[in-house]
């Protein structure tokens, strides 16, 4: 039987371990209840989800706008951001920005000394070694521009088609970009002392291109905020596939988008459209290979597993005071983690 005090246990284990010393626990149970676990810090802190943006809101809005037939996967990049004048420019497609299978080699935080029109320039006129649809490379690039072309299809920034599509309907009251305009600054966890800043970063976005392109937009790679009493509505949402409180949100459908390899089984990658599948660096190795989930740098992760009806999300200071290395002990926690909970479901 899942716990809240087995959890307790492992947060608190982490914090001896100086992994962090906040953070936030949620998991739904197959029952449709939920409960949450904290670490010192109240259960609506919010937090910097970093990278969770990428699929709240970014590609949940994407797939949305899919399923009601406002856009197609196979639909040309180009068509919507002309401007894109790499080579292949005439091959990219809404696909490959869904499954991180563009060729950027560029790391985005070398970029920040540019200016956000500079920033852009560089995506818009990459040359990449190989063709879409042959590599799975994770990064910000394929999401900053699914941001731009969601703006560009919806007229909307992707705050507006947030509120509008997810966090009004669901109540997630305290989530979005800017959280400084919605919640104290006090109520807000500190993320890191950056050097690149010079200071403390508390309610403004982490990640450093993210900071520097928000100037023009909300961007689709990172700079989401949010709780775990939120993001719980939010991925309830996706495990009853769309509906939420008998209310459909979104089209049916969902579900099995976000749970089902979008590559073939020869690709050597397992990626949904938008989500991770069956991760075992996070997710452990008690979930079924439909599970999906995603991480963000700060310390944030979800793992969904829709075959046993459950999820476990996860909020933490993991970059404060300082980012490590690598993400290896907070991998290892995410796995310890997921393992513990699904393994009694």
């Amino acid at each position: 039987m899942v716990t809240s005090e087995k959890l307790l246990n492992l947060l608190q284990a982490a914090e001896s371990s100086d992994i962090f010393d906040k953070a936030v626990i949620g998991y739904l149970l197959p029952d449709g209840t939920s409960n949450i676990v904290t670490l010192n810090t109240p259960e609506d802190t919010v937090f910097d989800i970093a990278s969770l943006t990428k699929v709240c809101p970014t590609s949940t809005l994407a797939l949305t706008y899919v399923l009601e037939g406002q856009l197609s996967i196979d639909a040309k990049v180009i068509d919507y951001i002309p401007e894109l004048q790499t080579n292949y420019h005439d091959e990219i497609y809404v696909s490959h920005l869904l499954t991180h299978s563009l060729d950027y080699r560029v790391p985005m935080k070398t970029l920040t000394a540019l200016s956000p029109e500079e920033i852009l320039n560089v995506l818009y006129t990459y040359e990449f070694s190989a063709a879409p649809g042959t590599v799975f490379n994770y990064g910000n690039p394929a999401s900053v521009l699914l941001g731009i072309l969601l703006q560009r299809l919806t007229g909307k920034t992707l705050q507006e088609q947030g509120n509008e599509r997810f966090f009004t309907p669901l109540g997630m009251t305290r989530s979005g970009y800017d959280p400084l305009t919605r919640v104290p600054k006090s109520e807000i966890a500190a993320t890191e002392l950056c050097e690149f800043r010079h200071r403390e970063i508390q309610g403004e976005v982490h990640d450093e291109s993210a900071w520097v392109l928000q100037k023009l937009f909300p961007v689709g790679s990172a700079g989401m905020f949010s709780c775990v009493p939120d993001l719980l509505k939010f991925v309830k949402m996706i495990l009853m596939d769309g509906k939420f409180e008998d209310k459909q949100i979104i089209p049916a459908g969902i579900l099995d988008i976000v749970s089902h390899n979008a590559f073939p089984d020869n690709f050597g990658a397992c990626a949904a459209l938008g989500w991770e599948l069956n991760a075992p660096r996070f997710m452990g190795t008690k979930v079924s290979p439909q599970a999906f989930g995603k991480t963000g740098f700060t310390g944030a992760s979800i793992v969904a597993d829709p075959d046993k009806g459950g999820a476990i999300i996860l909020l933490s200071n993991f970059t404060y005071p300082h980012r490590e290395p690598n993400a290896d002990r907070i991998h290892a926690f995410r796995a310890t983690l997921a393992d513990a909970f699904f393994e009694e479901l």
